[in-house]
């Protein structure tokens, strides 16, 4: 019996821990790809990998999964900002202005990791 409630708890907390999934079916998958850090002022890494989060769009509709809370930025080729929101780790669609269109850079920064990708409106 002990072992019974053993399976079914160590169950249920791998469960609560899981945190958000990805839906692959939502829109077009975005790579974002991690920019290591100037290491002048940055702590050195622990031994845990970089992960980073789960992005695609659909239209307009920026679909974002990720564990933490992360400021996002949409960037043009020169580097200007035309868009930037900060994003709830509750949230993971947002709605992008409708007066955007080309090709962009899409940042997330969450804490001192930055993950980068590119999106076309």
């Amino acid at each position: 019996m002990k072992k019974i409630l053993f399976a079914l708890s160590l169950f249920a907390a791998i469960n609560s821990f899981a945190g958000k999934t990805t839906d692959p079916n939502i829109g077009n998958a975005i790579p974002l790809t991690y920019m290591a850090p100037d290491h002048d002022n940055q702590p050195p890494f622990g031994r845990t990998p970089v992960h980073a989060p789960s992005a695609s769009i659909d239209g307009y509709t920026l679909y974002l999964w990720d564990e933490c809370d992360f400021t996002l930025s949409i960037k043009e080729e020169d580097g200007e900002v035309a868009y930037s929101t900060f994003v709830p780790a509750t949230q993971t669609a947002v709605i992008l202005p409708a007066d955007l269109s080309g090709t962009y850079t899409i940042e997330v920064v969450r804490g001192s990791q930055t993950f980068v990708g590119e999106i076309e409106l």
